[in-house]
């Protein structure tokens, strides 16, 4: 983990915010459009203008309705130096996976960058809806492909839980194991009365009859040695 000590901070400094800005100068119009929508959330935030510098060349851009866009986020985005950072909100960076797992369908560059921030993401344990990421591991690019995958079963890894069911209590005369079943063909169960309501009743009635007559324990005791039970 490249950032291990750091906080998600120093991620978005170093990794997301540069490349929010790379993907504005994208050719593409959804993708620029996209790119704004989450650094108008950012802006929202309190993010600062300095992180986002490629949003002065998309108000030149040919689509009149992108440059004005890109000019509303720049006028939102607090001006000058703030005193603490921004806390952005875990879900915001979750929200963006969609876009990312789209744009590691891109070119190789595009691509890496894209899986990078994700895995970084990862480490933090920060998941969103990666279901489009498994497209990736087609890319054209082996060096994209695998490390698609790297990023998938990290993400596997941290989303599985391991689920212990609870036991629950068995009455042992009804266990009858398995592999005597196939060497034995007829195997007699004794089971001890069920501990019902019913049941209980009546030993507690047994259990004073014995305790009425003692010669009915004398001659149980006798029965009992005698076949060695």
């Amino acid at each position: 983990m490249i950032f291990k000590g750091k906080s998600i901070q120093s991620v978005a400094d170093a990794t997301i915010y540069p490349y929010l800005n790379d993907t504005l100068q994208s050719e593409d119009e959804t993708v620029i459009s996209e790119t704004l929508n989450y650094i108008k959330i950012l802006a929202d935030l309190g993010v600062e203008r300095k992180y986002f510098l490629g949003l002065q060349k998309v108000l030149y851009h040919k689509n009149n309705n992108v440059a004005r866009k890109s000019l509303d986020i720049l006028r939102k985005l607090s001006p000058g130096v703030v005193t603490k950072e921004v806390e952005v909100n875990t879900d915001v960076w979750k929200s963006m996976y969609p876009f990312l797992c789209n744009q590691a369908l891109s070119t190789s560059v595009v691509a890496i960058d894209s899986l990078n921030i994700l895995d970084v993401l990862v480490d933090y344990g920060i998941v969103g809806d990666y279901k489009n990421l498994q497209k990736v591991l087609l890319h054209k690019s082996d060096t994209v492909a695998k490390l698609a995958l790297d990023v998938l079963r990290k993400i596997e890894g941290l989303c599985t839980e391991t689920t212990i069911e609870r036991v629950k209590p068995v009455i042992a005369e009804r266990i009858v194991e398995k592999e005597h079943n196939k060497k034995v063909q007829h195997v007699e169960v004794i089971e001890q009365p069920l501990q019902t309501e019913k049941a209980t009743d009546i030993q507690s009635k047994i259990l004073n009859v014995l305790k009425k007559n003692p010669k009915y324990v004398d001659s149980l005791r006798e029965i009992k040695s005698k076949y060695n039970l």
